[in-house]
């Protein structure tokens, strides 16, 4: 038994052809439940007529409505085949498309999952003009899951496609799982979620025939601008969860696809600016940035939870304290030059203890004038003796910033430009208060 479930709101312009598609499956053993989401326009009608013609349809009627999210999350529920697939109500299934799929999921059963090519078509049902989704292989056959997650994520592309092209296995996705995503939903990008879940357990089944029709029209989500800018926070999210569920492994893969990432998130805040709606996509960008900020760094930062917890905590905000350039390396060296000031000897000593505890830099040193070297030690065995032991190494320059060949960090208080930004990056503090 295959439970194809269509979840529905105010879709009589559409939902006949879906359902119609789905009754006329070559394989027949099929229900077809459709979660009718408290719809005002002609649905109800439309359903009580398609399931009186056919015992096969099961509807299942919220009012008030539950939303787009939770209706297939309670289809999946009810649902009691073997296995489970998708309809969109305004798309359409290839007579095979369920023979098919279920066809290759039995030749391989170590498959999580099957899909196959499908075509965009227009509000009239037909191709739209000028466009081809890839095909993946050329003949049908399994599929490598790490590595269709990671092009995936590498990309920032769904080409496996939507909810309606792919096939699963009931006993493999508990509804709860359904688009969340470390305890917190997935706003657009739900499918992509579904797939990587599958894809982290096992290969997937693909058929280069066309099996199924997605529909592009108007009436969709995606020519939503609120709608747009959650999709590109979607991804900086799935990037980091899917590195963290063994997807990326390759070197440098995950810092490419966070700055893919940040790329198309900084592409729609430039068109989105204008608009209210913007702010989704500079936390996508955020995101992004602050996760190449924890991967750049020279020490890691613990991944135990989701992304955006980690980009608000102070861990990852003490980084942005400091200019970014800061955590791309660890320096061989650490330059200050501080004047004769006990407090800013002291913010100074401070300042090298941080930024090698951060593996900023691995060794510390402080230029001062020749003729000022006497003065300057007992400031700064008072300020060691303050806190913890570091090495720190004193050295006569006249002129620090033409002391050491690159690349070398200065360090230095805020405002204070005595490197002439020969420097290839700036550790900054503020004096007396010790606050980066």
């Amino acid at each position: 038994l295959v439970s194809i479930l269509v979840p529905t709101y105010n879709g009589e312009r559409f939902l006949k052809a879906a359902l119609r598609s789905a009754l006329e499956q070559s394989h027949r053993n099929v229900e077809v439940l459709v979660g009718d989401d408290g719809s005002t326009d002609r649905t109800p009608e439309v359903l009580a007529a398609v399931a009186a013609a056919d015992d096969r349809v099961r509807v299942l009627r919220f009012d008030p409505n539950i939303g787009p999210l939770e209706n297939p999350r309670r289809l999946l529920a009810e649902a009691r085949g073997e296995y489970v697939k998708f309809l969109m109500h305004d798309d359409v299934l290839g007579t095979d498309c369920v023979r098919d799929l279920v066809r290759g999921m039995q030749q391989h059963p170590e498959a999580t999952m099957a899909f196959s090519h499908r075509v965009l078509i227009d509000e009239q049902g037909k191709p739209v003009p000028d466009h081809e989704f890839p095909k993946l292989a050329g003949r049908p056959g399994l599929l490598d899951g790490r590595q269709l997650g990671d092009h995936v994520l590498l990309n920032c592309t769904n080409v496996i496609g939507e909810p309606t092209t792919v096939l699963f296995r009931r006993a493999d996705v508990s509804p709860d799982d359904l688009w969340t995503v470390d305890g917190r939903t997935v706003d657009v990008l739900n499918d992509v979620q579904l797939w990587l879940r599958l894809l982290a357990e096992g290969p997937a089944f693909y058929t280069p025939r066309t099996l199924s029709r997605f529909r592009f029209h108007g009436g969709q989500n995606s020519h939503n601008p609120r709608y747009v800018g959650r999709g590109e926070r979607d991804w900086s999210r799935l990037v980091d969860w899917g590195a963290r569920h063994g997807f990326l492994a390759g070197e440098g893969q995950e810092r490419r696809a966070q700055a893919r990432a940040l790329l198309e998130a900084a592409a729609r805040l430039h068109q989105l600016i204008d608009t209210p709606d913007h702010g989704a996509a500079l936390e996508a960008a955020y995101l992004s940035t602050a996760a190449l900020v924890e991967l750049t760094g020279p020490t890691s930062i613990t991944r135990t939870t989701g992304l955006p917890e980690r980009a608000h905590s102070s861990v990852v905000r003490d980084r942005f304290a400091q200019e970014l350039d800061v955590w791309t390396r660890q320096y061989p060296v650490a330059l200050a030059a501080p004047a004769l000031d006990p407090a800013e000897v002291d913010a100074t000593v401070q300042a090298f203890r941080e930024l090698l505890a951060a593996g900023a830099a691995r060794q510390a040193v402080v230029a001062i004038p020749p003729a000022d070297l006497d003065r300057a030690v007992p400031l700064l065995e008072k300020a060691l003796a303050a806190g913890p032991d570091i090495d720190l190494e004193l050295v006569p320059a006249e002129d620090p910033a033409t002391l050491l060949p690159d690349p070398w960090l200065a360090v230095t208080p805020h405002g204070r430009w005595w490197h002439h930004g020969r420097a290839l990056a700036t550790w900054t503090f503020h004096l007396h208060t010790g606050l980066r």
